[in-house]
């Protein structure tokens, strides 16, 4: 699969917001206030998935956001 990302194909205005800070901090406030429970958002490094949103241990990454009770 080759990497739809390149200098000559930039990423979509679709794809910028969904690879957003700002998009990972709605999805794991949504996760926090479905599950009740800690949620932390991590800078994974790939720039087509530059956050991971998760209510496990957040030990693989840097944690850039967490939402507590």
């Amino acid at each position: 699969m080759t990497n739809p990302s390149s200098p000559d194909k930039p990423l979509s205005r679709r794809r910028q917001e969904l690879c957003s800070r700002e998009h990972a901090q709605r999805i794991a406030g949504r996760l926090f206030d479905e599950k009740r429970r800690p949620v932390a958002v991590i800078r994974t490094g790939d720039p087509l998935k530059p956050f991971h949103v998760t209510d496990d241990d957040p030990s693989d990454g840097v944690v850039e956001i967490e939402v507590r009770v």
